[in-house]
């Protein structure tokens, strides 16, 4: 299992979620989205009727892709 992260540089909650799955030993990607890069993201954020950022999606061995959410989110998931 691992984890991919969309995240902006300006997102105090994305490096969060990042330094979260580190001290969690997670395997995990992020996916920043630059200045120019918005409207991309707007369109992911719109389709998994999603507001902020980070989303943070959990892949599967067999690769099935499930939104966890945002930072709290992954909180809530890892302690699970």
């Amino acid at each position: 299992m691992r984890y991919v992260l969309f995240t902006t540089k300006t997102c105090s909650y994305c490096l969060d979620a990042q330094e979260l799955l580190e001290k969690n030993e997670k395997k995990f990607n992020v996916i920043n989205f630059e200045q120019d890069q918005l409207q991309v993201l707007q369109e992911v954020k719109a389709a998994y009727d999603w507001p902020t950022v980070p989303m943070v999606f959990k892949i599967d061995d067999n690769g099935s892709i499930v939104l966890i959410g945002g930072f709290t989110d992954l909180q809530s998931h890892l302690d699970s």
